[in-house]
């Protein structure tokens, strides 16, 4: 049975990394061979040729060095305390890019991969918000399930993030009261010269308020279509996000300061050709399936949603085959390919909570970590 491996870091970006390489080694390790077998199996090439090839014919490095360079120096340094390549260390962080590049390669559509991400959230009466999320992806990654808990994230910002081992963050909250959640929308447009997902999602995290998390989602270029909800407790928003493009989405029947999705776009209208194949008809089906599960427990709700609200939509499994809690029993017999690698709610009020399961919240109880609210430190000019 899975459980969430925990590492502290901190001080330079450099030095971060080689924490979070030492603490997790052993994990950091085994995602990479794991990893490695899962490309030769599906490209049917060497995994160091298809990183090479990755990495040379997309400009995700130009992109990450003119909007937050310091992170390429933490990936730097998770290789060197893991003792791995910095190439496949680096390459492992464009998680959704390889997904849609290496489906590329195989002269197949993007939204054949099934991408199975489900997020409710909700603003609470008198400040403060709720976010929560499962976590849905390959099933190869289960036991590689982490939690970074970052001291200066930014200046006075410290922040929790659930992670794979190996990886710079998947989504997170921090010391400011800054949250989010994030769901592959593999229908998009993407963007080879874009920012990829995972260096978005720890831009955020370094932001002190909504308005300059908002922005960043606006004005970046993204690599993958992708959904972010968003709060800060005193605002909250979804946006699909693809391209030069952010639209904001609501769903219908939705109670004031209520959100929730999965994997399709409902707004953005920057999307992709449909294929016609099997394969991506059924991720149709389920990330529609999903929704219509969520649908049916919070559409017409009236709000604010408590954690009681947001934990039944997340552990449902109305449909035995496109369920929103898939336990590995339930991917292994439908032989999916993806289960919920874990399930995250972020509590932010005048105490930051984060509770976090290792897998599907429907099987595995939530571990709580706290988080002290911090006033972001700004530079003063003299």
């Amino acid at each position: 049975m899975a459980t969430l491996a925990v590492a502290d870091i901190g001080g330079s970006p450099r030095e971060r990394g080689r924490q979070h390489g030492r603490q997790l080694k052993a994990l950091v390790r085994e995602r990479d061979r794991r990893w490695r077998a899962e490309i030769e199996s599906f490209m049917s090439m060497p995994s160091d040729r298809f990183i090479g090839q990755f990495l040379a014919e997309t400009r995700f490095v130009a992109a990450i060095e003119r909007h937050a360079p310091d992170l390429l120096d933490e990936v730097r340094g998770i290789a060197e305390g893991a003792e791995l390549p910095y190439e496949a260390v680096l390459a492992a962080q464009f998680m959704d890019e390889e997904w849609w590049y290496s489906v590329g390669l195989k002269r197949r559509q993007a939204e054949e991969t099934p991408h199975h991400c489900s997020a409710v959230a909700s603003l609470r009466p008198g400040g403060g918000a709720l976010l929560a999320q499962n976590m849905d992806l390959a099933r190869w990654s289960d036991g590689l399930q982490a939690l970074l808990r970052i001291r200066d994230v930014a200046p006075g910002i410290d922040a929790v993030m659930l992670t794979m081992a190996g990886m710079i963050g998947l989504c997170g909250v921090n010391s400011a009261g800054v949250g989010f959640t994030v769901n592959t929308l593999g229908d998009l447009e993407s963007a080879t010269d874009g920012v990829p997902v995972a260096f978005i999602s720890r831009i955020l995290l370094a932001q002190s308020s909504f308005d300059e998390a908002s922005r960043v989602l606006r004005q970046v270029r993204h690599a993958s279509g992708q959904n972010y909800v968003l709060s800060d407790g005193r605002q909250i928003a979804d946006f699909e996000c693809s391209g030069d493009h952010a639209t904001a989405f609501v769903p219908s029947g939705a109670a004031p300061g209520c959100l929730w999705h999965t994997n399709h776009a409902l707004a953005n209208p920057n999307r992709g050709k449909p294929s016609e194949s099997d394969a991506s008809a059924r991720a149709r089906h389920n990330t529609r399936q999903r929704m219509s599960a969520l649908d049916r427990r919070l559409q017409g709700r009236s709000g604010p949603f408590d954690q009681a609200v947001l934990r039944d939509a997340l552990t449902s499994q109305d449909d035995p085959d496109n369920p929103v809690s898939v336990t590995t029993e339930n991917a292994d017999r439908r032989q999916s390919g993806f289960f919920t690698f874990a399930s995250v709610m972020w509590d932010i009020g005048s105490e930051i909570t984060a509770h976090v399961a290792p897998g599907a919240p429907s099987a595995f109880e939530h571990q709580t970590f706290r988080l002290a609210r911090r006033a972001p430190t700004r530079a003063v000019a003299e």
